[in-house]
């Protein structure tokens, strides 16, 4: 885990506002135990994608609940997909 990132969440706890929500770019940083109850903004590369950590996302990575891709659905002309 990064040092801004432990560094931001100490910061979180110590002042006990759960309306802060901690800003980071750092998608590879694994969620630990003690940003459990805490709001996070995940940057995909193109917006930041609001995250409440829960008890169930420790041990994953921010990434993860931040997609990148966007699927933007079949075309008129895919035979397979209107087959169906």
């Amino acid at each position: 885990m990064h040092n801004s990132l432990v560094e931001k969440i100490a910061k979180a706890r110590k002042e006990g506002s759960k309306k802060m929500v901690i800003k980071t770019w750092s998608r590879a940083s694994t969620i630990t135990p003690d940003a459990v109850g805490l709001s996070f903004a995940v940057h995909n590369g193109k917006k930041f994608v609001p995250l409440y950590v829960t008890e169930n996302m420790v041990g994953h990575r921010y990434g993860e609940f931040a997609p990148t891709r966007q699927f933007g659905g079949h075309t008129p002309g895919d035979k397979k997909a209107s087959a169906t």
